[in-house]
């Protein structure tokens, strides 16, 4: 039986206390209650041999163990002598996705962090499904966080341990688990783990931060590893887990029979069929007069990178910057259709491309050849000065720089960007794309749950598990990234320590969460705009729509309106006509089913009621005109919407107050299914 048109459907006044809800979406911090098991939480505490319940504290707001200082609150979470553990139970059997940041507190030496892990109770047997090791280790002052599948029966309980290690002092962490029916992934993370610590750079002698993303290249059963900073290149030798095994050398490696002008970091490199090695270079101070400050270029190595010449200059800005104000950074790269994508940015983040042909026999001759930069859907911009199109969606919140890196995934059959966000939200990302210039909106890998970090993530690399990395990745791979934790109270001479931590993480992608039909707005709900295609906006007839922002101590996003917001699974709308919208962006052209998830459309008693609605571009969907009027405590049993789409259109789904802001909450989980064919 087909679904009817947008006028057809029917609006059905139903108490909402007499219907039942099916939630998909579970969120720690949302479900946190003075009751154990509500919202399928409880909180308890674990021995070492046996778990039992936490009571409930009402000075502290939150529940208390046997230990002194074994607590678990809506907001974080402190072990003692007990591990604290946060337990949820599956009220129906499914699959499930489970997410979560763990961020620690405030960088001290009075801490020796937290180790945490999740176990899960199914059938009688209890076994640890998270991470592969023994457990996460969260340094003072680390964030990270944990994605991961499995399959659960009605009842089945899941524990999110979290262990004092060594001594409790100092050990609280924010770590607020989310749990997922029907829910993929684009990919799932094993712990980070360190694998080069401050004793590491100084051996090698990285005697400060770590300054550029490290090149991998296999030599024999072990990996060469190049990092450089300002002319000086540090090459060591070991293997993925133990990078700085072996020092090489510590200096100016670089030959420079031209007389090119600039320090010269080596940000990326290449190898040859030959085993020549091509570098991606960023440069500073450069000619200024003829290039900018800042530029891109290239040098390469015919003895096993012992040596580095020096080629040229071959990315720069725009508009020539003669001073060092505008950054251009990177270089990550692919190589598609025979030519090697170049990654950078400058404000934005772009590409620029040559053929690798060209590239390694200008190389060869002690040149480099031509590269054009990508505007406008052609590559007719030079590669020095030149206009460049943006690769990322614009965003006013994040700015994801390209110092990182890229790959190709043979199993996904599509590139991979990495790097890291250097605004609100700090952390590293992943991106994809099919044709290596138009990328998805980036996924976090690590990052903190607060808005404003003080952190920093810089400098990643793709290595795939194997150990190759001449841009070409399979399913699994890892992902290194440098970690500058807090400095608050810490003296200015151990910035360098606090500086100098190199971290790695298994990513293992999910064709799934890439070819998924179906869109639900409550577990597609994130702090990022337009991830997972799900956008949060407040709407008023003269102002149009415009973004709301994230608000981490609540999970939310807040309007400009008091009580204007929305959540994973509800919206209220603000006064003075102001509309709370969740938007959806189509990912690519066909016809989807619009429907709702919990049941309807649910809105709890007292107040007057409220207005929704489904628009496309500003033109109404459901109903025709106007708003659909929801009473109070009432469910409207939404009759499925077909609608055919174009990639990039917007279906935007609106709260309005009808004149009163009171009780206006509204349960509302839309999901969206593409239809065969």
């Amino acid at each position: 039986m087909g679904a009817p048109s947008a006028s057809g459907a029917v609006h059905r006044p139903v108490p909402a206390a007499q219907e039942p809800i099916i939630v998909n979406d579970y969120t720690f911090s949302a479900g946190f209650s003075s009751v154990q098991g509500d919202s399928q939480w409880s909180y308890q505490q674990w021995n070492g041999s046996t778990y039992s319940d936490m009571t409930w504290d009402a000075s502290r707001d939150g529940w208390r163990g046997n230990c002194t200082f074994c607590i678990i609150t809506r907001d974080w979470v402190h072990p003692d002598s007990n591990d604290s553990v946060i337990v949820w139970q599956a009220p129906r059997s499914g699959r499930i996705a489970v997410r979560g940041v763990m961020d620690h507190g405030v960088d001290t030496r009075d801490s020796d962090g937290v180790r945490t892990f999740i176990r899960m109770s199914s059938a009688g047997r209890l076994s640890k499904i998270w991470p592969s090791a023994d457990a996460q280790v969260i340094r003072p002052g680390f964030t990270t966080q944990h994605v991961l599948t499995t399959n659960v029966a009605a009842g089945d309980r899941l524990y999110f341990h979290v262990n004092q290690g060594a001594n409790s002092g100092y050990d609280t962490l924010s770590w607020d688990p989310r749990i997922s029916y029907d829910f993929e992934p684009k990919f799932t993370l094993d712990q980070a783990e360190v694998v080069m610590a401050p004793a590491d750079y100084q051996r090698v002698g990285i005697t400060v931060a770590q300054d550029a993303s490290l090149s991998v290249v296999p030599n024999g059963t072990n990996l060469d590893f190049y990092h450089s900073s300002g002319d000086v290149i540090q090459k060591f030798r070991g293997t993925l887990q133990q990078p700085a095994q072996t020092p090489v050398y510590n200096g100016n490696r670089y030959t420079n029979p031209r007389g090119l002008a600039g320090k010269w970091w080596i940000a990326n490199t290449y190898e040859t069929p030959e085993g020549h090695i091509l570098a991606f270079c960023h440069i500073e101070d450069a000619d200024v007069a003829a290039t900018g400050w800042w530029v891109l270029g290239l040098a390469y190595s015919t003895d096993g990178g012992n040596s580095f010449q020096k080629l040229g200059y071959t990315i720069g800005h725009e508009v020539k910057d003669t001073g060092h104000n505008v950054n251009i950074g990177g270089v990550p790269y692919v190589v598609r259709d025979g030519y090697f994508y170049a990654y950078f940015d400058e404000g934005a983040e772009h590409v620029a491309r040559a053929p690798v042909a060209e590239v390694l026999a200008a190389a060869k001759r002690g040149e480099v050849s031509p590269w054009r930069k990508y505007h406008n859907g052609a590559w007719n911009e030079p590669g020095m000065h030149g206009r460049a199109a943006p690769v990322l969606p614009f965003s006013p919140n994040h700015f994801y720089m390209t110092h990182g890196d890229a790959a190709y995934s043979t199993y996904l059959g599509k590139y991979l960007l990495s790097s890291y966000n250097h605004g609100a939200g700090k952390g590293v990302y992943l991106a994809t794309s099919d044709d290596a210039v138009s990328y998805d909106v980036p996924s976090w890998i690590q990052t903190g749950r607060w808005e404003r970090e003080e952190t920093l993530s810089p400098y990643e690399t793709i290595v795939n598990v194997d150990g190759t990395d001449n841009g070409v990745v399979g399913q699994s791979f890892y992902v290194y990234y440098s970690y500058r934790s807090r400095t608050i109270g810490l003296p200015e001479a151990e910035g360098p320590e606090n500086s100098r931590w190199l971290y790695r993480q298994k990513v293992t992608l999910d064709s799934a969460g890439f070819d998924g039909s179906t869109f639900d707005a409550s577990t597609g709900f994130t702090n990022k705009q337009g991830e997972n295609g799900w956008r949060y906006a407040e709407y008023t007839s003269s102002g149009g729509y415009t973004d709301l922002r994230w608000d981490a101590a609540r999970y939310r996003w807040n309007g400009s309106a008091t009580f204007l917001m929305a959540t994973s699974y509800t919206q209220h709308p603000g006064d003075g006509g102001r509309d709370s919208v969740r938007t959806w962006t189509a990912p690519r052209d066909g016809t989807v089913r619009v429907d709702a998830a919990m049941g309807g459309i649910r809105l709890g008693p007292g107040g007057n009621g409220v207005g929704v609605r489904i628009a496309r571009g500003g033109t109404p969907l459901w109903p025709t005109a106007g708003y659909q009027a929801l009473a109070p405590d009432t469910v409207h049993a939404f009759q499925p919407v077909d609608v055919t789409v174009a990639k990039g259109d917007v279906l935007a789904f609106h709260v309005n107050s009808n004149g009163d802001t009171g009780f206006d909450t509204v349960i509302w989980a839309p999901t969206i299914t593409y239809q065969a064919g």
